[in-house]
């Protein structure tokens, strides 16, 4: 099910689904892929991304999909926009703002590409195919939490990019300046657009919120709910408790995106958890799993994991990201030290080094931080604090992981 609030993922979406042009392709694929026919490390490159994809009654093969790289012209207008663009702070940071999803922001300069620029290769000489669809749908999901993805795959991985951001601008330089310019709206991006996207196309910042009066509890955003009296909701709709708490976070949210200029979470399974988490005891958890399609043992897992890390650690749980191999390789060198048993090698892929011989997985954080998780079953549980270095984390889940196993007295 694509998540309408990811511009990236739905723009991709539609170009693969338009490029592989049949139906019944894609529905093979995407079986495939809730399957787990594709594998969670995908090698992505500037132009193109693939994987060994596994059909259950079928014969693996290698799938390939090409996405034409933007041309130098491209790139430097590309570059030039972004340059004098708000966004720029983010995009430094890795981040791929989803109000870039409006060519008006990049210089007319689509970043997202269009069915003519997506191409299929696979070993069993039939692409597009099944496996190809799979594939697809896979780089869909992985755009949900890591847009900046599609920057790579047009040929502007982070580092290239961060160079282009950083070379001066003569026409930035040379623009006079402009104060006091009237808001207008922002320019529609497509049928679905999320309110706090909207916000962001604005083209200067927000004017201070007037003073307000003090609310009841020193909480602005409860102000409006003090007084009044309503009648409990017929099930099996909400409570009115739970309204009351959706609506004081709805404004909390909002005074937080008013003042700070905050980007909101659009992840919806990370910020369902992080409502979820509110919630006295955790109420309506299996509820909440049930809507989202997941097992209500996995949903809670990713509770205990945003109790011990917040949001950047329930998505360091849930998606894999391409992380810079040199980096990767620096954590492992830092890692390798520590480790009790290092007759198996550390293993690299995306943004996670593994630790086979101790069960236990480093992953590098979008906030830049690095998280420890160790095998628990079939799946990866966060089972100690972050670190702001990969030795420190790894210190963390070895210490966590004795602790289990130390007898108690």
């Amino acid at each position: 099910m694509t998540d309408i609030t990811s511009p990236w993922a739905l723009a991709w979406e539609m170009a693969h689904k338009q490029a592989t042009g049949s139906p019944a392709t894609l529905l093979q694929g995407y079986n495939i892929y809730l399957a787990g026919g594709v594998p969670a490390g995908l090698d992505s490159q500037p132009g193109q991304i693939s994987a060994l994809v596994t059909p259950r009654h079928g014969e693996p093969a290698r799938a390939t999909i090409r996405i034409a790289p933007l041309s130098e012209e491209e790139q430097q207008a590309l570059a030039a926009a972004l340059t004098r663009s708000r966004h720029k702070g983010a995009l430094l940071k890795g981040q791929l703002p989803a109000a870039l999803a409006d060519p008006a922001h990049t210089g007319d300069i689509p970043i997202a590409p269009g069915a003519a620029q997506v191409t299929f290769a696979c070993d069993c000489q039939q692409a597009p195919c099944q496996h190809t669809a799979a594939l697809g749908h896979a780089v869909t999901q992985r755009l949900h939490a890591n847009p900046s993805l599609l920057t790579t795959l047009r040929g502007l991985p982070h580092r290239h990019l961060t160079g282009l951001l950083q070379a001066p601008d003569p026409a930035a330089a040379a623009a006079p300046e402009k104060h006091d310019r009237p808001r207008t709206p922002p320019r529609p991006t497509g049928p679905y657009l999320a309110a706090h996207q909207a916000y962001q196309n604005w083209d200067n910042s927000t004017p201070p919120l007037p003073a307000r009066e003090a609310a009841v509890d020193g909480d602005a955003s409860t102000a409006s709910f003090a007084g009044m009296e309503l009648p409990e909701p017929p099930a099996p709709a909400p409570s009115l408790q739970l309204l009351r708490h959706l609506a004081t976070e709805a404004a909390r949210q909002a005074q937080q995106l008013l003042t700070e200029n905050t980007l909101l979470e659009t992840d919806p399974v990370t910020d369902a958890v992080r409502l979820t988490a509110s919630l006295p005891g955790g109420e309506r958890a299996e509820n909440v799993a049930y809507r989202l399609d997941m097992e209500p043992q996995a949903f809670r897992r990713l509770l205990k994991t945003y109790a011990l890390a917040g949001a950047p650690g329930v998505r360091a749980a849930r998606h894999p990201y391409p992380d810079d191999p040199q980096v990767l390789q620096q954590a492992a060198a830092a890692i390798n030290p520590l480790r009790p048993d290092s007759a198996a090698p550390l293993a690299t892929a995306d943004n996670r080094v593994t630790d086979p011989t101790a069960d236990i997985e480093i992953r590098h954080g979008d906030d830049g931080r690095w998280y420890p998780f160790a095998a628990t079953g079939h799946d990866w549980q966060l089972i100690a604090l972050p670190s702001d270095d990969p030795a420190g984390a790894y210190q963390n889940a070895l210490t966590a992981l004795h602790a289990r196993t130390r007898p108690r007295r």
